[in-house]
C-alpha cells in the first residue's frame, strides 16, 4: 500500500521557485496566470475564492507576506507562534516571491498530495 504525504506550503514554494529559475517558460506561465498554471499542474480547479499572487522581486526589492493569524493566537506560546511564522526566511533568499491566500495553502497542499506535480 503506497503512502502519500501531505506537501507543505514551504515545499510548493521551494518547488516553484525552483522550477522557475530553470525554466524561463514556466516562470513566464507562473507569472502570467498563476491560478491557471496550478490548475493545470493539478489536474483539478481551485476553488473560485482561493487566489494566488505572484511578486517577482529584483534586487532592491523586498516582498514579505504576512500570513492570517491562527484562530488560537491568545493560547499560543513564543514556541508555538514561531513553528507558525516558520518558512517565513525564504522570503530574504529569493528572487521570486510567492503569496498564497490562507485557506489556498491546505487546499494546494491537498491537491498536491502525491501528485509529483514539480
Amino acid at each position: 500500500m503506497a503512502t502519500t504525504q501531505a506537501v507543505s506550503r514551504h515545499e510548493i514554494e521551494t518547488q516553484l521557485i525552483e522550477k522557475c529559475w530553470k525554466d524561463p517558460e514556466f516562470k513566464r506561465q507562473v507569472v502570467s496566470d498563476p491560478k491557471g498554471m496550478l490548475e493545470r499542474h493539478i489536474g483539478q480547479k481551485l476553488p473560485e475564492q482561493v487566489k494566488i499572487f505572484i511578486h517577482e522581486e529584483d534586487a532592491s526589492t523586498l516582498h514579505l507576506s504576512i500570513p492570517p493569524a491562527p484562530s488560537n493566537l491568545s493560547e499560543l506560546s513564543d514556541d508555538d507562534l514561531e513553528k507558525v511564522a516558520g518558512g517565513t526566511d525564504i522570503a530574504f533568499f529569493v528572487s521570486l516571491s510567492v503569496s498564497i491566500a490562507g485557506s489556498a495553502a491546505a487546499t494546494v497542499g491537498s491537491a498536491l498530495k502525491g501528485s509529483g506535480v514539480w
